[in-house]
């Protein structure tokens, strides 16, 4: 399969200005989330919900006497009025966060703060908690066992659309490489008279929604998704094409199902995600793709089939939801929430503060500096609040420079290949005190990373070889490979002797530590790698670069130019293991010699035969198959024990909840906090 080396290029060039924020960022079993203890609160008491409406109705006022002079006849009968209920205070609750949708329309602003709106909105189809995927409003995920995925032979001819060997979409053409309905990889012929047609493979999956309505009564149907699926082709519509350009159709089969066919030749891995999230046909159905891009309708009015509906969004920082009255688990007794409040917090707004009055209920990723971190664990022991520390999917790590690019110039020349050799890389992976890292950057909320997937991945291995901190243990490794110090200065040096064995040169094991010098974050992590560097006598020269220079394309970029020693900067992880960082075809370098490209990925210079077979076998899989299970950690092995690169951490998302919200969850593999906002709720007092 063909590797998106583009979007993990762009995704660091943006983590670049995050990281030197120092802010915490923003797609399973168990979400890795840390809460402290929860502690009884004092009531809490939305500000919204301070007005009359909320008290008990005030007494009747009494007659007034009758004058003395009245003569009573007769005692009249004084029947009491039936006591008047005192009304429920409807539930509020404030989601306080850092941005501001420009559009709530699905195709319109991809932002996570307009996600984080939708997931009110809508309920996701599927989720994807805990590195893995779940149904939601669907009634189930396809599943080739069960029979609502199939993959079927399928007739091909010559100028047919396909998917070829390379996983490109391609015309059918006689020379075309493509994969046949026998799995066998063959050059199209177009078939002589008399000659059986030519055959591909091709995925066939069935969906099924559960009973959804929109918001003003009417059902959601399965022509609903279609539509969605129409406006995600249009060419006017931004976004993604891939997987719309190997869909064949998409079709309503019923009322509340929808089937997916993908193109002859493409055999998606995650098959099950192929299905659209239904938007209102009746209410934007005469409008083009382009015109929803800016229609106020679409924009800012949308029928929503989620916990909530839109109740208002005066221009400003507020939007406005209320219960959906046609919320198809409502017998489940969700959503808990009357009405949901979205507020977008101003630079000059103080969300401790805010929090503490009563005002934010629920503050979100981006509005929590690292820097805080220690006040929200003093203030959760007291029980003011409850902090949330959930692992993010970028993880910081140190490449070594394996196979360094020499382009003619005098940085590398003559530079020993320190880290061709194994014991010296993992030598240095025990010498680098990753914990303390953890400690002092993030306040130990993180955790140790030993392979390009965390600990908790359903697909990491449990005899994974990890090099934990043991500096004794390093130093023996790079004794034995003989980088010793000869002349007691505190610095090893290689030595060469000649047949006597008698020292004739020394060269002092002095290499550079590289990062992008905008990130203080990562500027301080590699201070702290050079202190654990020098332990072992390894003499770290700390080199940085702006980061335009040090994430450009090769041939002269220091960092996928292959110009470095050891590099510091992130990559991204997520369900599927990225194991496509280190394969050798994705090394850069000049495509003529036989590398990946300047534009490619794997900066590293590393390559294993072992270890491509793995990863292109588990690229090529059926996501949940034995096979790519088995390849994907087969993977994840080598390149733990090869240690081309040396992970650290994963960063993390935080968050911050009132002590009487409940059922706050946010996963790793979920975009954003409010995944199941229909599901909170929140404890008012007396």
């Amino acid at each position: 399969m063909e590797v998106n080396t583009l979007y993990y290029r762009v995704f660091i060039l943006i983590t670049v200005l995050w990281l030197a924020a120092c802010r915490s960022e923003e797609n399973a079993p168990t979400a890795a989330t840390t809460a402290a203890p929860t502690h009884t609160a004092a009531t809490h008491t939305p500000a919204s919900l301070s007005d009359s409406s909320t008290a008990a109705p005030e007494a009747q006022n009494t007659p007034a006497a009758e004058e003395a002079t009245a003569v009573p006849e007769a005692t009249a009968t004084h029947t009491p009025m039936p006591p008047t209920a005192t009304p429920i205070p409807a539930k509020e609750l404030t989601v306080c966060t850092s941005g501001v949708p420009t559009s709530l329309y699905l195709y319109g602003d991809n932002s996570l703060a307009a996600t984080a709106v939708r997931h009110a909105l809508y309920d996701n189809l599927y989720t994807t908690l805990g590195y893995g995927y779940q149904p939601q409003a669907l009634e189930k995920l396809p599943n080739l066992t069960n029979g609502d995925a199939v993959i079927q032979p399928v007739d091909v001819f010559e100028g047919d659309l396909i998917v070829n060997s390379a996983g490109k979409v391609a015309r059918l053409l006689p020379g075309t490489q493509i994969v046949n309905a026998d799995g066998q990889t063959v050059l199209f012929r177009a078939p002589r008279e008399g000659d059986p047609p030519v055959q591909m493979q091709q995925m066939v999956v069935d969906f099924a929604l559960h009973p959804l309505v929109w918001s003003d009564g009417r059902p959601v149907a399965a022509t609903d998704s279609v539509f969605s699926y129409e406006l995600a082709a249009d060419p006017a519509t931004p976004g993604d094409k891939s997987k719309i350009e190997r869909t064949a159709d998409y079709e309503a089969t019923g009322p509340l199902t929808m089937r997916w066919t993908g193109l002859p030749g493409f055999m998606d891995p995650t098959y099950f995600t192929n299905v659209w999230q239904p938007l209102p046909r009746h209410q934007l159905g005469d409008l083009s793709a382009a015109d929803l891009l800016t229609n106020e309708v679409s924009m800012r009015q949308p029928l929503s089939y989620g916990p909530f509906m839109l109740e208002s969004w005066p221009p400003g920082e507020q939007i406005f939801l209320s219960r959906n009255p046609h919320y198809y688990r409502q017998d489940e007794g969700f959503p808990a929430i009357d009405r949901l409040i979205i507020q977008t917090l101003a630079g000059s707004q103080s969300w401790p503060d805010l929090l503490a009055a009563g005002t934010c209920d629920v503050v979100t990723r981006g509005l929590v500096d690292f820097a805080q971190i220690p006040d929200l664990l003093a203030a959760a022991e007291t029980g003011d609040l409850l902090p949330y520390f959930t692992n993010d999917l970028v993880f910081e790590h140190i490449d070594f420079g394996i196979n360094s690019w020499n382009y003619g110039d005098d940085i590398f020349r003559g530079r020993p290949d320190w880290f061709d050799f194994l014991p010296v890389r993992q030598g240095i992976a025990h010498c680098l005190n990753r914990p303390r890292m953890i400690d002092e950057l993030l306040y130990g909320q993180s955790q140790v990373m030993n392979a390009y997937i965390p600990n908790d991945h359903p697909l990491y291995p449990e005899d994974v070889t990890v090099w934990p901190y043991d500096p004794e243990a390093g130093n023996a490794l790079l004794d034995e490979f003989g980088l010793i110090d000869t002349d007691g200065d505190g610095w090893r040096e290689l030595v060469e002797r000649n047949l006597q064995r008698t020292i004739v040169a020394t060269t002092t094991f002095s290499i550079t530590l590289s990062a992008n010098s905008e990130s203080t974050f990562r500027l301080r992590l590699n201070e702290l790698a050079q202190e654990d560097l020098a332990a072992c006598g390894i003499q770290a020269n700390l080199v940085n670069y702006p980061a335009e220079t040090w994430f450009d394309d090769g041939p002269f970029s220091p960092l996928f130019g292959r110009r470095f020693d050891l590099a510091t900067f992130a990559w991204r992880t997520g369900i599927t293991p990225p194991c496509g960082l280190y394969l050798s075809t994705n090394i850069t370098g000049p495509e003529e010699r036989g590398f990946g490209g300047w534009n490619n990925i794997n900066a590293t210079g590393w390559g294993n035969e072992e270890y491509d077979a793995a990863c292109l076998a588990a690229q090529n899989a059926i996501y949940g198959t034995e096979e790519y299970e088995t390849n994907h950690q087969t993977a994840v092995r080598i390149f733990a024990d090869r240690k081309p690169s040396i992970p650290l951490f994963q960063y993390i998302k935080t968050a911050v909840t009132a002590p009487t919200v409940r059922n706050f969850q946010p996963d790793p593999t979920q975009p954003s906090e409010l995944w199941n906002v229909g599901e909170w709720d929140i404890e008012e007092g007396d």
